[in-house]
């Protein structure tokens, strides 16, 4: 194919000279100085709280972001157009871990998968600081923002500064001004600075814009990525894609694209979407979404006139209940150490600890937006804390963990993922500790009409519980066993469809009605394809011996 047409602005970045860029922003006088530090900060502070195995740096420059993320020992790798950075970033930062590369940022998966890295790496922080992407030509920098998200991936991210364009006149004469061997000499009249636009453009063809917060906001909208607006001046990172305001820059925080056809990624886009959100809300509750015990509802006659929605909350409440005492009854009343694996908004964790089971607990969840809310509603318990990550790829140290726990989780990776979603429970375990969690899985004998459920979350098949009994054993856990609960399936189902169509009608819920005909069209097929299809119960194994499978060998294969 042909080489695209070089963009002017494009050769006036590969042409630029390194000492004219060097330490533009890093300067202590430098009116970016404060906006600099809060970046590496946010980005060490990411490392250290997730699982990313590696930062990548778009437009590195000179490498004075991703050349000095002191504290960190993830993998760094920069990239720029420009040889001359390049080479100058390979003679200046010597650090094991951080390499260089010439690369175009229109090509950057193409490039990826070239190295192999696609292969090597599984949770990237993409990473582009100080403005770079408004200095590219306007029309690659859709593209751009898109490749990074697909280098990303489900379990990445990428964060993207933009010099804050309620600023900008500060940044003309306190940086432009200021920088004229590096951005070119102009003047304050509208032939090389338009006020009202945010925009520079300098004799030497230089050209930069600096946006808002509601440019920003403006530009997602067009490529239809769904944002929050977070507080001005916000001195932690949320997890939900969002956009911040923070001194003389905005964060634009975005999850990565998932692979068609994937489950994960299709999990994750689900529960961070709105409508699911307010669904989840406004029918369960803000503290969980799992399956519940419908069965003892029907047994308590002061339920009998209950509302629909206190139905399923009180199903919730009981079915957790259950879940404790089985727990209690195998550690009795000692505290554990224990993970959530998909913990949703964190609710178990927080029953758990009001019952003084926990000592300290970690719940993960690849969804930001259920990591966001059971963070800001466990901020009175420091016991607990949540962490965006997958559950079969995380942070937590190996053999420190007395439980792992989960509610209807697993499904959603598909059973050709369950033995990893084992082998890190296992990892995390210490000897003898437990894995307890419940799961919807197949039938045994389920019709074919079960494709039409487990084909409705992105899987090929469901799980079974001699499955998940065939990997348990597969890597040296025992003591298995299932508690079954699968009447209480259809019955959730449709009760929660009940409640749905119930507050659809008396505007109740706050959702698209796309979204709500989804929603009703899925809770209807599984209502009435459960008794046929599904199970669900509690799951409990315990971690015995080490074998062969328990530990997978890392050393990469290319």
């Amino acid at each position: 194919s042909e080489e695209p047409e070089l963009h002017d602005e494009t050769q006036l970045w590969k042409d630029l000279s390194v000492d004219s860029w060097k330490n533009s922003v890093r300067n202590k006088d430098s009116v970016f100085y404060d906006l600099y530090n809060d970046t590496r900060r946010r980005i060490i502070e990411a490392c250290h709280k997730h699982t990313y195995d590696v930062v990548v740096e778009v437009g590195c420059g000179t490498g004075e972001v991703i050349g000095f993320l002191e504290g960190t020992d993830t993998p760094r790798i920069g990239v720029d157009i420009n040889e001359d950075f390049v080479n100058h970033c390979k003679a200046t930062y010597k650090d094991s871990g951080l390499e260089f590369h010439v690369a175009d940022a229109m090509r950057l998966d193409e490039w990826w998968t070239s190295m192999g890295y696609d292969k090597k790496y599984k949770a990237p922080l993409m990473v582009c600081p100080n403005n770079t992407i408004m200095i590219m030509p306007e029309e690659i920098r859709d593209t751009v923002i898109e490749k990074m998200r697909v280098v990303a991936g489900i379990e990445g991210r990428i964060v993207v500064t933009y010099w804050n364009g309620r600023m900008f006149a500060h940044g003309v004469m306190g940086y432009y001004r200021k920088n004229s061997d590096l951005c070119g000499t102009f003047d304050l009249t509208d032939e090389h600075v338009d006020w009202e636009n945010k925009k520079i453009e300098t004799r030497t063809s230089y050209k930069s814009e600096w946006p808002t917060t509601q440019d920003v906001c403006r530009w997602m909208a067009s490529l239809h990525i769904d944002v929050d607006v977070a507080e001005p001046e916000l001195v932690n990172t949320l997890e939900v894609d969002h956009i911040a305001e923070v001194g003389m820059g905005v964060y634009l925080w975005l999850k990565g694209v998932s692979p068609a056809n994937d489950a994960v990624g299709s999990a994750r886009d689900y529960y961070d979407n709105k409508d699911s959100q307010t669904f989840y809300k406004t029918v369960w509750g803000e503290n969980n979404t799992h399956v519940g015990r419908h069965d003892l509802v029907a047994e308590d006659p002061e339920m009998a006139n209950a509302d629909l929605c206190t139905k399923i909350r009180k199903a919730q409440e009981l079915q957790e209940e259950c879940f404790m005492a089985n727990v209690k009854s195998h550690y009795g009343g000692a505290k554990v150490r224990c993970m959530d694996m998909g913990c949703g908004y964190g609710g178990l964790l927080r029953n758990m600890a009001r019952n003084d089971m926990i000592w300290s607990a970690v719940g993960v969840d690849i969804s930001g937006e259920m990591v966001d809310a059971a963070t800001r509603l466990s901020k009175s318990n420091p016991a607990l804390t949540f962490y965006r990550e997958s559950y079969m790829n995380t942070s937590v140290p190996a053999d420190g963990m007395d439980l792992c726990i989960s509610s209807e989780a697993f499904l959603h990776v598909g059973p050709g993922n369950h033995e990893a979603v084992l082998r890190e429970a296992w990892r995390v375990l210490r000897p003898g500790g437990r894995l307890i969690f419940t799961d919807i899985v197949g039938h045994p004998s389920a019709p074919p009409e079960a494709k039409v459920l487990y084909e409705r979350i992105g899987l090929q098949s469901f799980q079974t519980v001699e499955g998940y009994f065939e990997t348990a054993k597969k890597l040296g856990f025992g003591e298995l066993s299932f508690e079954d609960h699968s009447e209480n399936v259809s019955t959730h189902y449709g009760t929660v469809l009940e409640a749905l169509e119930e507050l659809w009608e008396k505007k109740e819920i706050n959702i698209r009605e796309e979204s709500k005909d989804r929603m009703v069209d899925g809770l209807t097929k599984w209502r009435d394809l459960a008794p046929s299809c599904l199970q669900w119960g509690l799951i409990s194994m315990r971690k015995l011996e080490q074998t062969e499978h328990s530990i997978l060998d890392e050393t990469p294969s290319f």
